[in-house]
């Protein structure tokens, strides 16, 4: 039934992985906001888990991402498949535009067209979360946060879902946006809060380091790390970023990342660190060999895992979200015709 533009749409299993022929010859729009409401930090890690071991059993090709410079902004896109559903996701966004676009992938027809404004940050979360459950030290208690900013919440809540955290250390330039954070995420992450005065404090007592900034010049150096650790960086995805010195990856046993392809291209400090002989492509693995494994019995002791943010993450977030406007009968907009 549908009244003023709006569709109400049947109930319908989420878990299904048939084509969505019933709505083939329409479009449904949906809002950032109506995002918010379909799905949370535990299911997006356990969406994104499923995805990796998929693309360990190589039912997902994808397209890494891609610039494409303008005048004054830049075009990002990327695009993934999935055979189990046998449907296109194609994530591109230009400044504050962010979307994906969902394609039958038997009929060509596209299903949906998400607002990523919400969804892209939650599901660079759940990937770490995803690391974090596979690379962290064994009973990891003290999670370190440096760049208390938009990502980091989630990067937060990720880990706390996937790790039994006792304490979280925090260290950001500015005063006010450490206590900020703070006062904000103990409303969401159930731990004991600490406010770092500097990153080597942070380093020193870390299990788990997360790194998620927007800095062209490294801010962690490594220099007070823990005999076992996993540092993860989540804002170094362009060549020209970086987050880690040379010296803090010349320590790690192991360097781990979310697609490869994605790391060659954008992960400026994997680029920097393998230009200068201290790392080798060869020898930096994906993250789906781990979920593939299992949880190891034993863990190297420093790992660096580099997220990159990649179109096979959209979809499994993406796909979700359809699935659940659908099942919960929301009022989504529609389009006939495009």
């Amino acid at each position: 039934m549908s009244a003023g533009g709006f569709l109400f749409l049947p109930e319908c299993n989420p878990w299904a992985i048939e084509p969505l022929e019933d709505y083939k010859i329409m479009a449904l729009i949906i809002s950032e906001p109506q995002t918010r409401k379909l799905i949370d930090m535990p299911r997006a890690v356990s969406l994104l888990d499923k995805m990796f071991l998929d693309r360990a059993s190589g039912k997902i090709r994808g397209l890494p991402r891609r610039r494409l410079k303008g005048n004054e902004k830049q075009l990002n896109i990327m695009a993934a498949w999935h055979q189990g559903y046998d449907l296109f996701c194609l994530r591109a966004y230009v400044a504050q535009a962010n979307t994906v676009t969902l394609y039958n992938g038997k009929s060509g027809q596209i299903q949906a067209i998400i607002n990523m404004g919400y969804l892209s940050s939650l599901r660079t979360g759940a990937a770490t979360g995803v690391a974090a459950k596979y690379l962290a030290p064994a009973n990891s208690k003290t999670l370190g946060v440096i760049g208390p900013g938009w990502q980091a919440t989630f990067q937060v809540e990720a880990v706390a879902h996937a790790c039994r955290i006792e304490r979280i250390m925090v260290f950001g330039r500015t005063p006010k946006r450490r206590k900020e954070f703070i006062k904000q995420m103990t409303k969401i992450v159930q731990a004991e809060w600490h406010e770092a005065s500097s990153v080597e404090e942070v380093e020193g007592a870390s299990d788990i380091l997360l790194v998620s900034t927007d800095s062209t010049t490294p801010v962690a150096d490594g220099q007070n790390l823990k005999d076992q650790v996993l540092v993860a960086s989540i804002g170094a995805n362009a060549a020209v970023k970086h987050e880690v010195s040379r010296n803090l990856i010349r320590q790690m046993d192991l360097i781990v990342t979310d697609d490869l392809a994605a790391a060659k291209a954008d992960s400026g400090d994997l680029i920097d660190a393998c230009q200068a002989g201290i790392a080798r492509w060869d020898d930096v693995a994906p993250l789906e060999q781990f979920a593939a494994a299992g949880a190891p019995q034993s863990r190297l002791k420093r790992i660096f895992f580099q997220s990159n943010g990649i179109a096979d993450e959209d979809l499994a977030v993406g796909r979700y979200v359809l699935e659940q406007a659908k099942k919960k009968k929301i009022k989504v907009r529609r389009v006939t015709e495009i």
